[in-house]
């Protein structure tokens, strides 16, 4: 089991995450960052142009991968 942090980016805003969700493996960890995103693309459904990013990094700080999502 290791400890993931999902780091969220909305263009100007952005969240820092300093607790984390510990998972299993990165596939889990890439499951719930989809999810996060879109919970929160649901509050961006209107803007159109919009993207949401988020960074997932480990334990050491090193990003695993990042995923986003863009409304048209």
């Amino acid at each position: 089991m290791h400890r993931y942090f999902f780091d969220l980016d909305a263009g100007t805003w952005d969240a820092r995450d300093t607790i984390g969700v510990v998972l299993a493996d990165p596939g889990a960890a890439r499951a719930e960052a989809m999810q996060a995103l879109r919970s929160c693309a649901r509050d961006l459904a209107r803007a159109a142009g919009a993207v949401l990013a988020m960074n997932v990094r480990d334990e050491t700080g090193q990003t695993v991968f990042r995923v986003s999502l863009a409304a048209m």
